[in-house]
């Protein structure tokens, strides 16, 4: 694409955008005001904003959010995700060595600025209702992972609704520009600027520009070759700083749910839209509360004339008065005001606010007790899983997955895991070899609850078989226990490597059959040889020794001694 047509482009996407920036101010203004700077507000810390409000329920609820999300999808401290072989691979070496590269993953994330940004990312996303992960190397630490501000960038979609181009506009100083690009890369202008007028800290937008390559050499494995392509250029100029590009998609963008109108396959609706007229009313209503608290502490007062001026009202204060007004006391303007009511009102749409944010569900989380299982949560709050649900998959599809594969990728290239088994390995063309992405198996507590709510009905079905088996034993043969246990186990956040495989379950039953044929072969030896004892104690002449005898002689085959 040439500078013209990026730009052009760039303003139409732009225009796309248009309608969504004044929602995103109001929305800002209420649920989070330092949210402002990538909507064309100012980085100058203030609280110019927050004097506005009176009531802070959604922003609290907006913060419980993000942090529920960070929490309980994807925490730092305990293993949320794990690379799983592919669908055609079934070695155990593929399997050994993937479990090893997640274990190796969570560590480079940790030591990156994964955790913080994507709490940003969670933050905007509930919030605005879109957001977008930026991922690529570090230079100082594994991976460089960017939040970038809703409102700074503009997105397209593919044909199958998927966002697969990101324009972002930043700012930044000459001197930065310098460092990053190289003086030969900027425009004459800058160059200028920067040589004569030496004014460094000149602030200059600059485009980034990331979208399909699809003209390329495809055998080659330069920058300007690659399949995403990347260009940094200036606004102004419309001069290209730099073109590059990158193996995957390093953008990532994630709609909390879509809109459903002509711009839904675009920008995101979030819990804010529905939480916006509450909060505008909880708003207006805490002000008038705060009036009327401030009246009832000090009530406007009617007074005869002749006591104008005499009036104490301080604490402790004496008015003197003739006693001529005895029946012309002052008195409040107004009685009986009802706070109560208006206080009422105020936790309705509190408890509307907390409801659209899902505080309700995290909060649940983090109160339950420790030896809760996945089980007794989804019993208690199914409700409350199923209405998050649709968010956590459109976030899983968008985000999740794509970014660890991505870097997955760039774990290999970085060699972070070593010699990959060969069954990951497929052929890409007569030259050249792939590595098969993993499938991505998420062990988050929410992920967890969310699988476990179909168990709930193979409980549901145990506890009721388990009263119909004593009578009617047969209903056993109706059901695959081996199946449902295991799939269970899994949903329940037992780690696989615990469950034994086919093949070791069909050894453990035949050992044990074995060892039970081998334990009732001892019992009728033994049977056998208390009968031969108590049969040489009985006397030969009896009537029963006789019988016995007799017994013998019709059972003993030719060749075989008679007991």
């Amino acid at each position: 694409m040439t500078p013209d047509q990026l730009n052009e482009n760039y303003e139409k996407l732009k225009e796309q955008r248009a309608p969504w920036e004044t929602l995103w101010h109001e929305i800002g203004t209420y649920v989070c005001p330092r949210r402002q700077y990538g909507l064309g507000g100012t980085i100058t810390p203030s609280t110019e904003k927050e004097s506005r409000l009176y009531d802070t329920t959604a922003g609290r609820a907006a913060d419980t959010l993000a942090n529920g999300q960070l929490a309980w999808m994807s925490p730092m401290e305990t293993a949320w995700f794990a690379f799983e072989p592919p669908d055609n691979v079934k070695d155990e070496a593929a399997k050994r060595y993937l479990a090893e590269c997640s274990s190796i993953t969570r560590k480079k994330l940790s030591g990156s600025n994964f955790y913080t940004s994507i709490h940003e990312f969670y933050l905007d996303r509930g919030v605005f209702g879109t957001a977008c992960l930026f991922i690529e190397p570090g230079r100082k630490f594994p991976l460089n992972v960017q939040y970038w501000p809703v409102g700074s960038y503009v997105i397209d979609i593919d044909f199958e609704g998927n966002v697969d181009t990101v324009y972002r506009e930043h700012e930044f100083t000459l001197r930065a520009l310098v460092d990053e690009f190289g003086l030969a890369a900027l425009s004459d202008k800058l160059q200028k600027l920067w040589l004569e007028a030496k004014q460094p800290q000149t602030k200059v937008k600059i485009v980034c520009s990331i979208f399909p390559r699809k003209e390329r050499d495809q055998t080659k494995i330069d920058s300007k070759n690659m399949p995403w392509a990347c260009i940094h250029w200036e606004l102004e100029t419309k001069h290209i700083v730099r073109e590059t590009g990158y193996e995957e998609m390093p953008v990532f963008v994630s709609r909390y749910l879509e809109w459903g109108s002509i711009f839904g396959s675009f920008y995101g609706w979030s819990p804010s839209f529905m939480a916006l007229p509450e909060a505008r009313q909880v708003n207006f209503l805490q002000k008038m509360m705060d009036a009327l608290a401030e009246k009832m502490a000090f009530p406007p007062m009617l007074a005869p004339d002749e006591l104008e001026g005499e009036i104490d009202p301080n604490a402790n204060g004496v008015t003197y008065f003739s006693s001529d007004l005895v029946n012309r006391l002052p008195r409040p303007l107004q009685e009986n005001q009802r706070y109560d009511i208006g206080l009422q009102r105020v936790q309705e749409r509190q408890g509307a606010i907390d409801k659209a944010f899902h505080v309700d569900l995290f909060n649940m989380f983090a109160t339950l007790e420790k030896q809760m299982t996945a089980r007794e949560v989804a019993a208690r709050e199914q409700e409350k899983l199923i209405q998050f649900s649709p968010t956590f998959a459109r976030l899983t599809t968008e985000l999740f997955t794509p970014a660890m594969q991505r870097i997955f990728a760039i774990g290999l290239r970085k060699g972070w895991y070593g010699e990959v088994p060969e069954s990951l390995v497929q052929p890409l063309d007569g030259q050249r070899n792939f590595v098969q992405p993993p499938n991505i198996e998420y062990t988050s507590r929410i992920a967890l609850a969310l699988r476990s709510l179909p168990a709930m009905a193979y409980y549901r079905t145990i506890e009721r078989v388990g009263m119909l088996a004593p009578m009617v034993p047969e209903v056993l043969d109706l059901y695959d226990f081996d199946k449902a246990e295991k799939e269970t186990a899994l949903a329940d956040g037992v780690p696989p490597e615990y469950i034994n495989q086919e093949e070791r379950v069909s050894e453990i039953r035949e050992a044990r059959a074995a060892a039970a044929q081998q334990a009732q072969q001892m019992e009728q030896a033994a049977a056998a040889a208390k009968a031969a004892s108590d049969l040489g104690n009985v006397p030969q002449n009896s009537p029963v020794g006789q019988a016995l005898r007799g017994a013998n002689k019709m059972t003993t085959t030719p060749g075989m001694p008679a007991i």
